[in-house]
């Protein structure tokens, strides 16, 4: 036992304060009761002195610190791998990784005894989480789900918190495969259990070759667009890897939901989707190697038997021999609108061509570019003839650009005009091969377009500033209302523009003009379609103006397309529900938001929302939902059961509006995060030893190390420990202050000092 002092100062500052206080009673105090009894001084002056001296003390704080031998009482848990993964016969000899665990434990199991002397010996399980394990009688076969080791080693902190670990002994195939909750970081809860003097000494078993030695299709991160439009091509990349599948025919095929008078809350049928074209559904491959690991790139053009959302899969056929198929498939859900645009785009290679290809940014059109050659190069041009096809009617609108007449042929141009007849929309931009110029005044589209051309027609190369007709105009608006006529201000000129002549007497409107009111934007409809004619062909120099340019230039070529294409509206729900993400994995947290609009478009506050989950057994469970910012938001976390499911959301609100529904749907892959890979992972069970001051050691050596603690101690627990005693940190000495006090002030008031 050892006396210490712990100063609130340095102890020159201490020592000053003491014999300051010592100086003031010594001094002032005896004055003060000088003509009391001699007895009644020495009383006052020694409570006052006891006073001084016990502010002292606790000014030096002193303490007593009393180390003991601690080589008993302590804790040694031996904790096995149960998950499902232990299953796995590759051990020495075909066995399964728990069979050659339960080996040790035996060969252990006298040495573990010998131990039992010093410390308690606790056996746990260790998959979904930890639970107690029978030494006596273990489970040679497990069918834990997961293996959460992270939640497992928080479990074990939990479960000793108070008490002295000597060591955790895990025996493991060091595989973390665990989901939601439960998959938390293992080197972490490993390192906060080093930081407590308990290590963990780790022995690995199974084999971290298994998935290359064992016929296998994995079928993962699937990725596609989650807001698509019925017409346009959805692109599909996925990623696939084989094992010992070398020299089989492997095959990727794409499918989508079948909805057709399927009510909400119900799954439609899964239907492959046919092939052509567009529609690149069907993916063929022969692995050449053991292991194969590539990117599939898939994609389809959804009709409108698919409008709404609609589930999407990516699935690989079965090889022959293939156990585990569990991965073979993966999928989830999109959502097809109406209102996908589609257009033709036809130029000559110029920085108009390269700075309108960028609309496509929008998921809401699809613009298939075709760079064409001109001059001596006019013949070798190459077309796509269904493009043309008014039969099909592939397209919702063309845009013809810097590319002359004889580029394209006169049949092709007259089926053009039958597919504009059809309602298809029709724009020509400035250029020096348009319009007159570039032959068109003898073409079946002359007819269609606002405009006299002749082929003598000149092309301006003067600076122009565009300037819309009428502010108000939806389809030139590309600011707010008291903003936009700046705002066009503002754009760099036009560098020359095409000449446009309109037509007298036509149904022809002029949108844009110059300053001195040269028509350069100019619209007219021609039954089914609608037609645009622009004379510039330089806005590309709007987008390398400044960062409000670059919006501006996309708005502008985005809304002549929505116009030409009669897409210009396009009403949605005031009330919205959305979930991210679509697709997860069992146990993964979905995270819900919905809201409601005003008529605008802006968001509402203040609503109150109903909202619940259907989950694929057909069970509903109500979900809390809670505010942020302008709508509302939740989250899900009951999603270990793979399928579909449905959340409903209605508004409670009483604003007269009425009562709204809106429905989604999400869903959960049919994973097995235990089987899928269930190579080891002895990397893990090494970095776990390190940051917890154990050891990483092999079967052999864990024996050895158990024979040297049986023989001499376990180390953690063959120290001193030390307890400090504060003697000026208690009950007593506050007790004694506050007595001192009340005995100083009752014989003061008892003398008539007070």
């Amino acid at each position: 036992m050892k006396l210490a002092f712990e100063p609130i100062w340095p102890w020159p500052f201490v020592i000053l304060a003491c014999l300051a206080m010592i100086g003031v009673v010594a001094a002032g105090y005896p004055r003060r009761v000088k003509h009391l009894p001699v007895r009644w001084q020495q009383i006052l002056l020694a409570i006052r002195i006891l006073l001084v001296l016990l502010m002292g003390l606790w000014l030096m704080r002193p303490l007593v610190t009393r180390e003991t031998d601690n080589k008993s009482g302590g804790v040694l848990y031996v904790v096995l791998d149960a998950s499902r993964s232990m299953n796995t016969p590759d051990a020495a000899g075909g066995v399964s990784r728990r069979a050659e665990i339960l080996q040790l434990l035996e060969e252990a199991r006298p040495l573990l005894n010998d131990l039992k002397e010093t410390v308690e010996v606790r056996f746990r399980d260790l998959a979904d989480g930890l639970v107690p394990a029978d030494p006596e009688d273990p489970l040679a076969v497990v069918d834990g789900q997961m293996t959460a080791i992270g939640y497992g080693l928080n479990q074990l902190s939990e479960e000793s918190k108070g008490e002295k670990v000597a060591a955790i002994l895990f025996w493991s195939d060091g595989k973390q495969a665990a989901s939601g909750k439960r998959n938390q970081d293992a080197i972490q809860e490993a390192r906060l259990i080093g930081r407590k003097q308990r290590p963990i000494y780790t022995v690995p078993v199974g084999s971290s070759e298994v998935a290359s030695t064992t016929l296998d299709v994995a079928v993962s991160e699937l990725d596609v667009p989650h807001d698509v439009f019925v017409g346009n091509v959805v692109p599909i990349r996925v990623r696939v890897r084989t094992f010992g599948a070398e020299g089989q025919e492997l095959r990727i095929r794409l499918y989508a939901e079948d909805r057709s008078g399927i009510p909400s809350g119900k799954a439609g049928t899964m239907e492959a989707i046919p092939g052509n074209i567009d529609n690149v559904t069907v993916f063929a491959h022969q692995p050449r190697g053991p292991v194969e690991d590539m990117i599939v790139n898939l994609q389809f053009v959804p009709d409108k038997k698919h409008l709404g959302e609609i589930k999407i899969a990516v699935v690989a056929e079965p090889l022959n021999g293939e156990v585990r198929l569990t991965n073979n498939r993966v999928e989830t859900i999109v959502r097809v609108r109406s209102g996908g645009i589609r257009v033709a785009y036809f130029d000559s290679l110029r920085a108009e061509f390269k700075w309108l290809k960028r609309v496509n940014r929008n998921n809401r059109i699809q613009l298939d570019a075709k760079w064409l050659k001109g001059g001596d190069n006019i013949d070798k041009n190459t077309f796509d003839e269904s493009w043309f096809d008014p039969s099909e009617q592939k397209y919702d609108a063309f845009i013809i650009g810097d590319v002359p007449a004889a580029a394209f042929g006169e049949e092709r141009l007259k089926q053009m005009a039958a597919c504009c007849d059809r309602g298809a929309g029709l724009m020509m931009i400035g250029g020096a091969h348009s319009f007159g110029p570039g032959g068109y005044n003898n073409t079946p589209l002359a007819q269609l377009l606002p405009i006299d051309m002749q082929e003598s027609d000149q092309q301006l190369t003067a600076d122009i500033q565009m300037i819309p007709a009428r502010v108000t105009l939806t389809i030139l608006q590309i600011a707010a209302p008291d903003q936009n006529l700046a705002m066009w201000n503002a754009l760099p000129p036009l560098t020359g523009a095409s000449v446009l002549r309109v037509k007298q007497g036509g149904a022809a409107q002029v949108l844009a003009t110059s300053p001195t009111n040269m028509p350069l934007l100019v619209s007219q409809s021609t039954g089914r379609g609608r037609v645009l004619v622009f004379g510039g062909d330089t806005t590309w120099q709007w987008a390398m103006h400044e960062d409000w340019a670059v919006e501006a230039h996309q708005r502008f070529w985005r809304q002549l397309i929505y116009w030409v294409t009669k897409m210009d509206y396009d009403g949605e729900s005031p009330l919205w529900v959305n979930v991210e993400p679509r697709d997860l994995n069992p146990g993964r947290v979905a995270e819900l938001s919905f809201g409601m609009r005003d008529q605008n478009g802006l968001p509402l506050s203040g609503v109150n929302y109903q909202v619940n989950v259907q989950t694929p057994e057909g069970e509903t469970e109500v979900v809390t939902p809670r505010t942020v910012d302008a709508h509302g938001a939740a989250d899900y976390q009951d999603t270990l059961l793979p399928g579909d499911y449905w959340v409903n959301v209605k508004n409670a609100s009483t604003d007269g509006q009425g009562t709204l529904y809106a429905s989604t749907r999400f869903l959960v892959n049919a994973r097995d995060p235990e089987l899928d890979n269930p190579a080891a992972d002895p990397g893990l069970l090494r970095e776990i030893a390190h940051v917890s001051g154990g050891d990483f050691l092999t079967s052999e050596t864990m024996i050895e190390r158990l024979e040297d603690w049986a023989a001499n101690g376990l180390p953690s627990l063959d120290s001193k420990q030390s307890e400090r005693i504060n003697l000026w940190d208690n009950w007593f000495s506050l007790l004694l202050f506050v007595v001192l006090l009340v005995l100083e002030w009752f014989f003061r008031k008892k003398r008539g000092l007070v």
